[in-house]
């Protein structure tokens, strides 16, 4: 892709673009070769709904960031599945052929985030990582009993003043 565009490429996310992970996550890509020329890029839309993850996945050769646009998640990275509780607006970054997966951690709220990797074909280099799939679902309802007691405890402790 060694072509000069001398425009900016406006393109809509389409339900072909749209895949289905083990586990109800769905992942839209907006921005991927060859369907837009990009060399170095890509990027993907993530909503995974209340009490799913993402599966345990890998990409050998390109880095990740993750955004969280909406709800409560958890990104588990690395073997030991070490925990990131981003806020909305906040960024994760995954390095190359680093393990992780992402955990919405309501039982019933989706999670909306923003998936952009240095990866141009954002699909061709994923890799599963079955083997730590069983420990993520673990780790994964201990989060969300950790988040429960959180939020329950944050609405506690605000009472509303009577009128």
């Amino acid at each position: 892709m060694t072509s000069a565009l001398d425009f900016a490429v406006h393109r809509r996310p389409s339900g072909a673009d749209t895949r289905t992970m083990p586990g109800g996550a769905l992942v839209t890509s907006v921005l991927y070769a060859p369907t837009v020329p990009t060399e170095h890029v890509s990027a993907g839309r993530l909503l995974i709904p209340g009490n799913r993850h993402l599966p345990v996945q890998r990409d050998r050769s390109a880095e990740t960031a993750l955004v969280l646009l909406s709800g409560y998640a958890a990104v588990l990275s690395g073997r030991s599945l070490r925990a990131a509780l981003p806020s909305p607006g906040d960024l994760v970054y995954v390095r190359r052929n680093l393990p992780y997966a992402v955990v919405n951690l309501s039982r019933n709220a989706a999670v909306l985030m923003l998936e952009v990797t240095t990866n141009p074909g954002f699909w061709s280099a994923l890799e599963p990582v079955p083997e730590l799939e069983p420990a993520v679902v673990s780790r994964a309802e201990q989060l969300r009993a950790d988040h429960f007691e959180r939020i329950t405890h944050r609405r506690v402790g605000r009472t509303r003043r009577p009128r």
